[in-house]
């Protein structure tokens, strides 16, 4: 990675962890202390706001004396992107949208099995039926090569994969 780019994301994580300071201060500071601990999605911020201090005082340090890998708390600031989450409490569309999408999933998977059936049928019948083609000068294979061809199962199932999704 560029020095560059490492120097910008550091002076981003710098921002970023500054902004979520100061809102968990204000917020503490409007709600009180005992209210604003009563909110779950309060606690995951602050844990994250912790997770952030800890990281950059580790990366900082860089001391071979510290057991902890700071690369594990650099992996935690993923976090971050679930406090994108608490604007599903405030936006009902949105909630029934996530809902709906929750409802239907079983089908999806029952749909994603009667296509992986069907794939694994016609792999099957590719190979029996075109797994001793010859392709060459006399005998041109159009599409057929290298990376696709019906010589053996697991490559006439990736064929099949790359016809369906039109790759």
């Amino acid at each position: 990675m560029p020095k560059e780019l490492e120097y910008a994301l550091q002076i981003f994580n710098y921002f970023f962890t500054a902004v979520f300071i100061l809102e968990s201060a204000m917020k503490m500071v409007a709600l009180g202390c005992r209210r604003y601990f009563q909110d779950r999605w309060n606690q995951l911020d602050v844990f994250i706001v912790i997770l952030s201090v800890v990281g950059i005082v580790l990366e900082e340090m860089k001391n071979d004396i510290i057991p902890i890998n700071p690369t594990i708390i650099r992996v935690m600031r993923v976090l971050r992107i679930a406090r994108v989450l608490k604007l599903l409490k405030m936006a009902k569309g949105i909630r029934a949208l996530l809902d709906t999408v929750m409802q239907a999933l079983p089908q999806v998977g029952n749909l994603g099995l009667l296509f992986f059936l069907l794939f694994f049928i016609f792999a099957a019948l590719g190979v029996e039926l075109f797994g001793r083609l010859e392709c060459d000068d006399d005998h041109l294979c159009q599409g057929l090569g290298e990376h696709a061809h019906f010589k053996h199962f697991g490559m006439a199932f990736l064929t099949l994969f790359r016809v369906a999704t039109g790759d």
